[in-house]
């Protein structure tokens, strides 16, 4: 009899642990060193936040706040799905976030599948074949509620990096950071297609030509592209750390339902062009966390 209960008994404090790890912060620190970062951006640290989902560390989001104060970083980077899709965006908790740290830092903000469905529904409500009835209604209201959400990022000077780029100087040293918004044809679990580097360059303009080269991009798939493209630094959300992480292996599972995916989370490197994976700070759909806590990411830039 006793054995009967011990599947039930681990599947219970499974779920749990995944409940305590989701309440649990930790700060992963990433150095990227390459033959492209200028002389005057050695040691230059950003922070790297993706995948909020609407989740709250503290009032406002304090407790993340505190932890990328403690960071001392030079900007923020948000690497999409700040928001749930098909859920209220405007007022929201990452809105209450982003709110606190920008009265510290710049933020630069480009899209994830979450924030795109939202900016997709424009397309939609504004059909000629659209029917505007009270099931539709809801559409209606979602979308303007993203309106409200992106004015009220202009107002606090969000840099919002959807398909656009920003160049900074550092003294005679070039940074740029662009934001790919791909549509949510390239999430779909049932569609194979990837943007080859055209693709890339017909929605976020070609990479600059000169200095480190940082690509938003949320979907961190599509990494020979990237590079194609001419990235020298990706940075991605998306894949939630593969939800279940066990040692050596990894995580086991994508959003795509895709076993043991090759890109889960962490440092990758492609010929000297690099990829940084945020294992992300919250979950949609009652997705699980297990040996994978919510995760705030720092990223060092040096030289060669």
């Amino acid at each position: 009899m006793p054995y009967i209960l011990i599947i039930p008994g681990l599947i219970i404090l499974f779920f749990i642990w995944s409940y305590i790890e989701h309440k649990i912060l930790v700060v992963s620190e990433y150095t990227v060193q390459s033959e492209a970062v200028g002389k005057d951006l050695c040691g230059l640290t950003f922070a790297v936040v993706a995948d909020l989902h609407n989740a709250s560390f503290g009032k406002n989001g304090a407790g993340l706040v505190e932890k990328i104060l403690a960071q001392k970083p030079e900007f923020v980077i948000i690497a999409g799905d700040m928001i749930n899709k098909r859920k209220h965006c405007y007022p929201a908790k990452a809105l209450d976030f982003i709110r606190e740290i920008s009265e510290h830092y710049p933020v630069y903000y480009a899209l994830g599948n979450h924030e795109q469905y939202f900016e997709e529904l424009k397309d939609i409500i504004y059909d000629d074949d659209f029917i505007q009835d009270e099931k539709n209604a809801r559409l209606v209201r979602f979308y303007e509620e993203w309106v409200a959400y992106k004015d009220e990022l202009k107002k606090l000077g969000v840099y919002l990096l959807d398909n656009c780029s920003m160049e900074l100087m550092y003294k005679e040293s070039r940074l740029a950071i662009t934001g790919l918004s791909l549509g949510s044809g390239y999430y779909d679990r049932k569609n194979r297609q990837r943007p080859d580097k055209d693709t890339i360059a017909s929605l976020a303009g070609n990479r600059s030509r000169e200095g480190f080269q940082i690509l938003i991009a949320h979907n961190p798939l599509f990494f020979p592209e990237y590079v194609s493209w001419g990235a020298d630094l990706v940075l991605s959300g998306h894949m939630h750390g593969g939800l279940v992480r066990l040692p050596i292996i990894g995580g086991i599972i994508s959003p795509l339902f895709r076993l043991f995916p090759k890109y889960d989370a962490g440092l990758f490197n492609e010929n000297g062009h690099f990829m940084i994976i945020s294992r992300g700070l919250g979950s949609h759909s009652n997705m699980p966390r297990f040996l994978n806590p919510p995760e705030l990411v720092t990223v060092k830039l040096l030289g060669r």
